[in-house]
């Protein structure tokens, strides 16, 4: 793996979840076609994802938990700091 690897791999679940655009997709697959030690971490991380993906299929989450989470996402912060100049 060179040194130039470790921005493909932190991009391995975000391209098997389907988030990247066009031009990263084919970024990151030449380089995995190229990069032996990169595509076997791909292949890696593509299984473990099959597996919990199977593993998980048949439990849903709680309607309560569901709630909570989308309330967590839709819930904006907002901190005001105020600077008390003398």
């Amino acid at each position: 793996m060179s040194d130039g690897c470790d921005a493909y791999i932190s991009q391995l679940y975000t391209y098997l979840d389907g988030e990247l655009s066009d031009r990263e997709c084919a970024q990151l697959q030449a380089h995995l076609e190229d990069c032996p030690p990169c595509l076997q971490e791909y292949e890696r991380d593509a299984i473990l994802k099959a597996l919990v993906r199977r593993s998980c299929t048949s439990e849903t989450a709680p309607e309560t938990l569901r709630a909570q989470i989308l309330t967590q996402i839709t819930t904006v912060t907002v901190t005001e700091v105020r600077v008390h100049r003398n």
